[in-house]
């Protein structure tokens, strides 16, 4: 556990060291170390508090982040070295942003880690001969940060999976952890909420953060101990951190936390920019949504000129131009169907526009053309249904008018003028049915000859 994600209570959605999803929204590569004395102020081995490590507990982490477009890599090492033991963990981490699958508007995100773990544990002074004074085994970690334009942000992480055994005389596999937190951003702070379940003993964590120019303050509470933090950024290349934790134990301690952070390039600059980049994201977003593709590209070209290695921009504008190819295409298609070869046209050329080479647009635009010298036009679908229906009535009366059934044909050549009215056949079939209901000695025409 870091300074900052210590100094928030058990934070998922503060530090690319408790949650390396976060590690895609990094603007930067960094290093980092930190140091803590557990436990300063107690000075006997004698008390005894379950859980607690010793007075003289020396604890340090050194860690590196590299994010690269829309992955990011890591490296962390925690070393705990106390009077009895020392213990170590080394971490190798991998992140993906997900945001190219699902375009989102410009403050939302998706993010997963994995963390692949190395877990050491050595006694200076073990007690049974027969057995190795040390152990080692593996586990793997599952990281998810969510964060939507509301403000709102959730991150977990299951923790230890695998199988693992760290036992000495017996089989000890490490504990099963879950972390939950959710955030509520504002301008200048942020409230926390955390959850971790380990050995199903649930602890819940209260945090806030507050951010005044180059200064972040930290305070968090939860079952194990309080704690209050600063952080503090130099020349956009360094964070100078320190926090201070009381744990809850019943005797007068506190943890002292000490930490500094480099950034191989300047960080920050991009927040002077973020409000403009928002705009044209989000304008952009909206217009690809309601299919206004050109005008999404437009926006996300924006974006770029404001900040030209973003990368999502750039593959948003692919999937937009491949969007709006499709979609004139589409459209084109339909028109031709219709017989409405000359719209039919104009839309296969807005393809041929976004993609010169675009050979069926070329074929479907010269067949066109061809219909347009030769002066085909087609019945449109609607019409030729229309038709269809009309003549399958007409049928309907015939039939039931030779069987002698004439109020049904009577019926039926009604429904067909309900589709033409000017379908003068039908009215004169309509005439001579009536006049077969007033004469109804007459024989029907199909019944001749006994037929």
């Amino acid at each position: 556990m870091d300074l900052r994600t210590k100094s928030l209570a058990g934070s998922q959605v503060s530090s690319v060291y408790s949650n390396p999803a976060l590690i895609c929204d990094e603007e930067s590569p960094s290093l980092y170390m930190g140091y803590s004395n557990l436990f300063y102020g107690l000075n006997a081995l004698d008390n005894d508090v379950p859980g607690y490590f010793p007075p003289g507990a020396d604890k340090i982490d050194v860690a590196a982040v590299f994010p690269y477009r829309n992955y990011g890599i890591g490296i962390s090492h925690n070393a705990l070295a106390t009077a009895l033991s020392k213990e170590s963990k080394t971490s190798f981490l991998l992140s993906r942003n997900l945001n190219d699958f699902i375009i989102r508007k410009f403050d939302e995100s998706i993010d997963v880690a994995v963390s692949f773990n190395m877990h050491s544990m050595e006694f200076t002074h073990f007690p049974y001969e027969n057995y190795s004074n040390a152990a080692t085994t593996f586990s793997w970690d599952f990281f998810m940060r969510a964060r939507f334009g509301d403000g709102f942000e959730y991150g977990f992480a299951f923790k230890n999976l695998g199988k693992t055994d760290i036992g000495f005389k017996e089989e000890d596999p490490l504990p099963r952890e879950f972390n939950f937190s959710a955030a509520k951003n504002f301008s200048k702070l942020k409230l926390i909420f955390s959850y971790q379940d380990s050995l199903q003993m649930p602890d819940y964590g209260l945090g806030a953060e507050y951010g005044i120019g180059s200064l972040t303050v930290m305070t968090g509470i939860n079952s194990n101990y309080f704690s209050v933090g600063a952080a503090m950024k130099v020349k956009e290349r360094l964070d100078f951190l320190l926090g201070i934790s009381m744990p809850f134990i019943g005797d007068a301690a506190f943890q002292p936390d000490l930490a500094v952070r480099y950034y191989f390039s300047k960080t920050g600059t991009r927040d002077d920019k973020a409000a403009k980049m928002k705009m044209y994201y989000d304008k952009a977003h909206e217009a690809y949504v309601n299919e206004r593709f050109q005008e999404a590209v437009e926006n996300w070209r924006q974006v770029l000129k404001i900040e030209p290695s973003h990368y999502l921009s750039k593959k948003n504008i692919i999937k937009a131009v491949s969007a709006s190819k499709k979609y004139y295409f589409s459209m084109a298609t339909n028109e031709y169907k219709q017989g409405n070869y000359e719209k039919a046209i104009e839309l296969w050329q807005k393809v041929l526009e976004i993609d010169p080479g675009h050979a069926l647009s070329k074929a479907k635009i010269e067949k066109a053309q061809e219909m347009i010298e030769k002066g085909f036009i087609p019945t449109p679908s609607e019409e030729l249904n229309k038709q269809a229906a009309k003549q399958k009535l007409f049928n309907q009366a015939t039939t039931e008018y030779l069987k002698g059934n004439y109020e049904k044909a009577i019926e039926l050549w009604q429904k067909v003028l309900e589709i033409d009215p000017e379908h003068n056949l039908s009215k004169i079939k309509i005439k001579s049915a009536e006049d077969k209901l007033k004469n109804p000695g007459v024989v029907p025409e199909g019944k001749i000859n006994g037929r």
